[in-house]
């Protein structure tokens, strides 16, 4: 038994669980790391060779131990728009740069804010990554479309059956099988070169540059928010806490080395993760086990993949997109609140008809829109005051939250033409822990308004974080900071003196 804590530490009491998962994630990414390698346009064996370094590498230096890395569809589908519009070697080089980027913010420690992505965002632009997915294999599709759609039936209802083996690996034995005995196709992968990947820096016209680093910072985005994605699940199954940071620099180097030897880069798989972890993986050794395990079949067995039709490859992809889309969790989000169902949807289509950027960024504003038109209703709170025996309406009123400027003005109109029908109201800021200067200038401006129509804006449970500020920007003199730091029953015990004064 050594330390877990440094990186090449190992708990030999797994050992059993961490082999069976790691020959199980291996038998899962094979038909998928083909299946992505050939869509991306780079072809099979830079599937392939994605999935064994990026599995060995990235699982080796991340901040998930149980979790297994390798391509995705997500990553694809801008793989496949870069190879489309520049080529292979911008490809790679939009790669190396993703790699770099990724462990550069790894190393500044801001793995935690990529978290920040509210749920319906995420749910959105992974329908429309599905959606997209299967637009793009339509060409695959068309050309056997009887053998895609046996292959597509065979994702969709062989897990119906059983789920101890992997729907996309009996989808491949038998399209393959399929394709070769009943329904030939002349469209195949074709011969996969033999031997270890090379190493080769790549090359690519200097007027390539911009759109280079602007496609390398959308792979490097996606892949941090996909891999911090997966380890959350993995936490959940293992009852763990993974290192973003770490998770991310692992990820990086992973990439980056990918990239130098004419592999896709790779992300956190969730699928071939929660494989990892049901069949007893535990510990790197498993994702370490799944690269080299599919690196011996590759060696052994590459050539047998050059008879795989395009059409089944096309199908396995398409019924692994139809599985991407998160119906259930669209239907609720929706059906618990329309505005995050907007927010869901509108992230959906704009992933399908701009770019992954574009929609996660456009997705998290209007998210945030929500959000500020819904604490605009329930930040403030009304408590009813006794009146009786008082010459003055007394009106009492608490701000629940700190008051920004997404906030303040929903706020202070509320407060403006709910307080119109008393004389004194008292404002009470024990419940709000700070407050920006659009805040400040709010409450400025209410009170002047208020003071203008004859009401009077009373201070209570002012703490000593805002008091400064409030001062400064004239909301309340040196004089009244004594009385507004009091708590909000001694205030309107004193208010209530006064109007029994007057």
């Amino acid at each position: 038994m050594v330390k877990k804590s440094h990186i090449f530490a190992y708990d030999i009491t797994n050992l059993k669980g961490d082999i069976l998962g790691g020959f199980t994630t291996a038998i899962v990414a094979l038909p998928l790391a083909l299946a992505l390698g050939v869509a991306s346009g780079a072809g099979a064996k830079a599937g392939l060779y994605s999935a064994i370094i990026t599995g060995i590498l990235s699982t080796l230096f991340g901040g998930t131990p149980a979790q297994v890395n390798g391509p995705t569809g997500a990553m694809t589908v801008v793989l496949i728009e870069l190879y489309e519009k520049f080529g292979l070697e911008a490809l790679f080089a939009s790669m190396f740069v993703a790699g770099l980027i990724q462990i550069a913010i790894g190393t500044l420690k801001l793995g935690r804010y990529i978290h920040l992505i509210p749920q319906p965002v995420i749910i959105g632009f992974t329908n429309g990554i599905g959606c997209l997915i299967f637009i793009k294999m339509i060409p695959y599709f068309k050309t056997n479309p009887l053998l895609a759609a046996i292959t597509i039936c065979i994702m969709l209802f062989f897990p119906l059956v059983t789920r101890k083996i992997p729907a996309s690996l009996i989808a491949l034995i038998i399209g393959t099988m399929a394709g070769i005995y009943f329904l030939p196709s002349g469209a195949l992968v074709g011969e996969i070169p033999q031997g270890l990947p090379q190493f080769a820096f790549p090359k690519f016209p200097l007027e390539q540059f911009y759109e280079i680093i602007r496609a390398g910072f959308i792979l490097a985005m996606l892949g941090c928010i996909e891999s911090l994605l997966a380890s959350l699940v993995v936490d959940e199954l293992t009852r763990t806490k993974h290192n973003s940071n770490r998770e991310l620099i692992g990820q990086g180097i992973g990439n980056t080395v990918a990239s130098l030897f004419g592999a896709l880069i790779g992300t956190g798989a969730i699928v071939r993760s929660v494989v990892n972890v049901n069949a007893g993986g535990r510990t790197r050794l498993s994702g370490i086990l799944h690269g080299i395990i599919l690196l011996v079949i590759t060696l052994k067995f590459g050539p047998l993949a050059s008879r795989i039709p395009l059409a089944v490859l096309g199908g396995i992809l398409m019924g692994t997109a139809i599985k991407m889309i998160e119906y259930n969790a669209t239907r609720e989000i929706t059906y618990a609140s329309k505005r995050a169902g907007t927010v869901v949807i509108a992230t959906t289509l704009l992933t399908i008809f701009t770019d992954l950027t574009v929609a996660v960024a456009l997705g998290t504003l209007l998210s945030m829109f929500f959000f500020v038109l819904r604490m605009g209703d329930v930040y403030l709170k009304k408590y009813d005051i006794d009146c009786t025996g008082l010459s003055k309406k007394i009106a009492s009123y608490t701000i629940e939250g700190p008051l920004f400027f997404g906030v303040a003005h929903a706020i202070v109109s509320k407060l403006e033409i709910e307080g119109e029908d008393a004389d004194i109201i008292v404002l009470n800021l024990m419940n709000m822990p700070a407050i920006d200067s659009s805040g400040a200038i709010s409450l400025k401006n209410v009170k002047e308004i208020l003071r203008s129509n004859n009401t009077e804006l009373i201070f209570a449970g002012l703490r000593e974080n805002s008091t400064d500020l409030l001062v400064k920007m004239n909301v309340i003199s040196e004089a009244d900071v004594a009385l507004s730091s009091l708590r909000i029953g001694e205030v309107l015990d004193h208010v209530r003196t006064l109007a029994q004064a007057s």
